[in-house]
């Protein structure tokens, strides 16, 4: 682009036409802080469809978000709502982390999948209004540095009190970030051919006899002999048989 073929885009233009929201959003995702960036229009269409995407969580969760969520969480709450409180308080620690460090790209990136797991949570239809409540409200924080005028909107439509900015800035609860299961891959001779839930802390031959006994990985090993099993702690079982 250049001024002399009369095709530059300037931000007042692009703000009229996307919004400023959607602008800032494009800009801090596109890469990191410190360094600059090749204007796309087509880039900047998946900061509004992010941005719709908050703004219909936000609508779908409204008849059931409660301002009492503190009060109503329970210590002894169902594993869905583990689930998404983890995702939740994993979620402030990352953007946390990121805006301190200037990785705007990687915070966005990070509200980006949290949002994703609280549309899960509300399409299984199996999240406490209270877990819910908290992690849309959370969203909403973690968003106004870098989505202002769309954080304050949607915190007003949920009958919030002041604006965002005037709100403390949510804190992780380390106990909230470890997960009472793991989601191990299987693989077979290095293919991913089943994953397995596993209670944290099992140890190793509990957990190869868990992998061997998966109705998936004995498709691929029946009527081959196991030469050996490689264990990665909490992520991988990988079984070697010819």
């Amino acid at each position: 682009m250049s001024k002399s073929k009369g095709n530059v885009v300037t931000p007042e233009e692009a703000a009229e036409k996307y919004g400023v929201d959607a602008l800032r959003l494009y800009e801090l995702f596109e890469a990191p802080f410190e360094q600059t960036i090749q204007w796309t229009e087509d880039r900047v269409q998946g900061s509004i469809r992010f941005l719709n995407r908050v703004f219909k969580l936000v609508s779908e969760t409204k008849p059931t978000f409660t301002k009492d969520w503190r009060r109503e969480l329970t210590s002894d709450h169902q594993q869905a709502d583990r689930d998404l409180r983890y995702a939740t308080h994993a979620a402030i620690a990352k953007v946390t982390e990121d805006i301190d460090a200037f990785a705007f790209n990687t915070a966005v990136a990070a509200l980006m999948e949290f949002s994703n797991s609280i549309s899960d949570g509300v399409k299984a239809g199996n999240v406490s209004p209270a877990a819910l409540s908290e992690a849309v409200e959370t969203l909403l924080l973690l968003l106004a540095p870098m989505a202002p005028h769309s954080a304050d909107e949607l915190w007003s439509h949920l009958g919030l009190e002041s604006f965002t900015a005037s709100q403390e800035w949510p804190k992780a609860d380390p106990s909230l970030l470890v997960k009472d299961e793991l989601t191990i891959a299987v693989q077979v001779n290095g293919k991913l051919r089943a994953t397995l839930s596993a209670p944290t802390g099992i140890d190793k031959d509990e957990l190869e006899r868990l992998a061997l006994a998966h109705e998936r990985v004995k498709q691929f090993t029946v009527g081959q002999t196991v030469r050996k099993v490689i264990i990665v702690p909490g992520k991988l079982v990988n079984i070697v048989a010819n």
